[in-house]
C-alpha cells in the first residue's frame, strides 16, 4: 500500500471586513512533483520561483483553480475564529489539533508536509504534534516541513486558501472549488 501523503499551508485572513480568522490547508497529492508545477504554472507568463496567491493578478488567479479543480484531489481546511485576544500560534495549533486526527483517522494520510516558516516555528508545531501523539489524539502521522519553493505540491493548500478567502471578502466566487472543500471550524471565542 503506497503512502497517503498530505500538503499544507496556511492563510490568516484579516481584511475585507470578514471575522478574522486563521486556516490551515491541506490537499492530499500523490502526483508527481514536476507534473504539478508545469501544471499549475502553464497559465502564468513569468517566471517565478514560487505560486502564491497574493503576489498574483487576477487573470492568474482565474486560471489557477480550474487547474487545481482538475488534478482532483481532496481538499480539507481547518479555520479557527474569533481571532479575538488570541496568538496566531494558539490559533494554528488548534487548528492542527483538528486536521491531524481528521487526516489519519478519515483520510488514511500518514504523512503531513506542511510549508516551513521560521525554525522557531516549525518546532513549536513539531512540540505540538508529540502532544497530540502523547495524548492519543494521532498515532502513525508523521509532519514534516519544506520551503514553499522546493515543491509545488505545497502551493495547492495555498491556492485553495487564498480562494477562499477572496469568496468571503465577496471577490470572485470559485463555488465549483470550495464546495469540494471539507470544512473544519474551530471555535476559538472560549480559549
Amino acid at each position: 500500500m503506497s503512502e497517503l501523503i498530505a500538503w499544507g499551508d496556511e492563510s490568516v485572513q484579516r481584511q475585507g471586513g470578514i471575522a478574522p480568522t486563521y486556516y490551515v490547508g491541506v490537499c492530499i497529492c500523490g502526483l508527481e512533483e514536476d507534473e504539478v508545477r508545469r501544471r499549475l504554472l502553464a497559465p502564468i507568463r513569468k517566471k517565478i520561483p514560487k505560486l502564491h496567491w497574493r503576489d498574483m493578478t487576477r487573470t492568474e488567479k482565474r486560471c489557477s483553480i480550474p487547474t487545481i479543480e482538475s488534478l482532483s484531489l481532496p481538499h480539507i481546511v481547518a479555520a479557527a475564529a474569533p481571532l479575538d485576544n488570541i496568538k496566531l500560534d494558539r490559533a494554528r495549533h488548534k487548528c492542527l489539533e483538528r486536521l491531524l486526527p481528521e487526516l489519519e483517522q478519515q483520510y488514511g494520510v500518514t504523512r503531513l508536509v506542511l510549508e516551513s516558516r521560521e525554525a522557531s516555528q516549525d518546532e513549536r508545531d513539531l512540540a505540538c504534534v508529540r502532544g497530540l501523539r502523547s495524548r492519543g489524539f494521532i498515532r502513525r502521522l508523521r509532519v514534516y516541513f519544506m520551503p514553499g519553493e522546493s515543491d509545488a505540491r505545497l502551493w495547492i493548500p495555498d491556492q485553495v486558501l487564498g480562494a477562499i478567502g477572496d469568496a468571503k471578502r465577496g471577490g470572485e466566487g470559485y463555488s465549483g472549488l470550495i464546495a469540494s472543500v471539507h470544512m473544519l471550524d474551530v471555535d476559538l471565542s472560549d480559549q
